[in-house]
């Protein structure tokens, strides 16, 4: 059975992949070597026995933007910028709706005509964690494709 840490520490891998490709999104190339990484993450021996990673990751809600960490192990996230800095949740889900409780609402009367007919909906929706794109793919280590035909 899986813990925590393998779906996310692949999730990372497959995203850095992804991002740091030249390819594109729909290209062969770039999903060879998505589903190589994918099989190199799942077949190489276990980290789980050495300690968790923290993943950054991020959420853009409400035109404000709060970075995280997310912990492999326990699938906890901890707040690092903005108003919830410092706090730690059990969670993603409750991390993020945390943010959305924080996040100030939009005007609802952009016009300011005193009419309330360009009011902006409210959503009810919870903002989703991303992860960023990696800053340096050079720094990246290419997955290794395995040729088709021999």
């Amino acid at each position: 059975m899986y813990n925590v840490s393998v779906p996310a520490d692949v999730a990372a891998a497959l995203h850095r992949v992804f991002a740091c490709s030249p390819h594109a999104a729909d290209s062969l190339e770039l999903w060879l070597a998505v589903t190589a990484e994918a099989v190199r993450h799942l077949t190489a021996p276990s980290e789980s026995a050495g300690p968790a990673a923290w993943l950054p990751v991020f959420v853009s809600y409400r035109r404000m933007r709060t970075d995280a960490v997310y912990h492999t192990g326990t699938a906890a996230v901890r707040i690092t910028t903005g108003p919830l800095a410092g706090i730690t949740y059990t969670d993603p889900d409750s991390a993020a709706r945390a943010v959305a409780t924080v996040a100030p609402l939009p005007a609802t009367d952009s016009a300011m005509d005193g009419e309330g007919d360009d009011a902006v909906e409210v959503l009810s929706l919870v903002p989703t964690w991303r992860l960023p794109i990696t800053a340096d793919p050079a720094a990246q280590t290419p997955p290794a494709v395995s040729p088709l035909i021999s």
